[in-house]
């Protein structure tokens, strides 16, 4: 999702003032990150005069997201859930709401510390590899009910292949879709072994400003404005487009051992859903008449596609009666690491880690060492 510069609705300094209005005898002495606007929600950090730190979300309408008492009951149920140990990481407790001059509610929560994540973290913490993964895969375990009782959205796997089909289509009533782009992502889409998953809680909308970290590892998620039932994929493919190899290798074997359900095609949905999201973006343009959002989108179409040229996300997969589904399968043996600069196909044998036996001993106890300094558990490291 967009993240542009804050406008003259909702701004930080008006955000400040909303807060001083929620939390009794709080006297701002400064702003900080995060510091953002997108098209759901502003977005504002501050600081008060006794140093506690605190974050104001302003929704813009009543539109594109949940609003905020539906978004404090998913947090109170997530709360719920990390304090019984189902989850690994916290999520913000709201202080109060308020109503903007738009008659929306603001919400104002407390920082509980650490720093919020960068690209940087990507390449350098095999810490936050293993804390990611576990945190997202705690999430992705969550029964659907979680969400479905608040009446969340929900999407069977089949509704979720339809959705990015409708998008896809909708960006070629609107502009010239490369054919290697087409032919790559309506053959994925048309794979029927690509879209057998079970729907799980999703977060929806992650991204580096989702993310808390403390000395490496994952303390606290918020921004769960997009939260609904669906392809746990969803919350992987940032994932995907932002870290290197090392990295995805390590999320990988992490979350694959502490998903409580086996899903064999996540990481080349991820993929998938990483790619399609230039699309998603282009769409939004057309919705919002922004011009310059379109011929964005159209210019990263075309570097996309020069640099896939006609490499397929996947081969044509036959249906098999009696396919193991307990083991990595044919297209996993597709380098679960790949990228959108690294795209191999499924008939590649490139892949030295298609296996969770695969992994070796000194990345077994780098990982160890990693989820035991985040106090998780290391059982979901591949047995030796």
């Amino acid at each position: 999702m967009y993240r542009g510069g804050m406008s003259a609705l909702n701004n930080p300094l008006e955000l400040a003032a909303l807060a001083t209005a929620v939390v009794p005898g709080l006297r701002v002495a400064g702003l900080r990150p995060p510091q953002f606007r997108d098209d759901v929600v502003s977005v504002t950090g501050m600081i008060d005069t006794d140093g506690n730190r605190w974050t104001v979300v302003a929704p813009h309408d009543q539109v594109g997201g949940l609003d905020m008492e539906i978004q404090s009951a998913v947090l109170s149920r997530l709360s719920h859930a990390h304090e019984n140990g189902a989850l690994s990481f916290a999520v913000p407790k709201p202080a109060g709401f308020i109503r903007t001059k738009q008659g929306l509610r603001a919400m104002v929560y407390p920082e509980t510390g650490g720093d919020f994540a960068t690209a940087e973290d990507f390449m350098t913490h095999s810490i936050f590899a293993a804390s990611l993964a576990t945190a997202l895969a705690t999430l992705h375990n969550l029964p659907p009910t979680v969400f479905t009782e608040l009446d969340l959205a929900s999407y069977s796997a089949t509704e979720c292949r339809e959705r990015h089909l409708a998008i896809l289509e909708e960006a070629r009533q609107h502009t010239v879709v490369p054919s290697n782009l087409w032919d790559r992502w309506k053959n994925a889409l048309d794979t029927p072994l690509l879209w057998r998953f079970a729907p799980t809680p999703v977060h929806g909308d992650m991204q580096l400003t989702s993310v808390q970290l403390n000395h490496g590892c994952v303390q606290l998620i918020s921004g769960f404005s997009s939260a609904h039932v669906g392809d746990p994929a969803q919350d992987v493919a940032w994932i995907r487009a932002l870290a290197p190899d090392q990295f995805l290798r390590h999320f990988y074997q992490a979350y694959a051992h502490q998903r409580s359900a086996t899903d064999l095609h996540l990481m080349t949905r991820a993929q998938l859903l990483s790619e399609l999201a230039v699309v998603r973006w282009l769409v939004h343009g057309v919705h919002v008449a922004d011009y310059e959002i379109i011929h964005n989108a159209q210019a990263m179409l075309i570097q996309i596609s020069q640099e896939l040229g006609h490499q397929q996300l996947v081969e044509t997969l036959d249906e098999q009666e009696g396919e193991d589904t307990q083991s990595i399968s044919p297209e996993e043996n597709g380098d679960p690491n790949r990228r959108l600069d690294h795209h191999p196909t499924q008939t590649e044998e490139s892949d030295p880690f298609a296996s969770p036996e695969a992994l070796k001993e000194t990345e077994r106890e780098e990982l160890t060492g990693a989820l035991n300094s985040c106090d998780m558990p290391t059982e979901c490291l591949p047995a030796q």
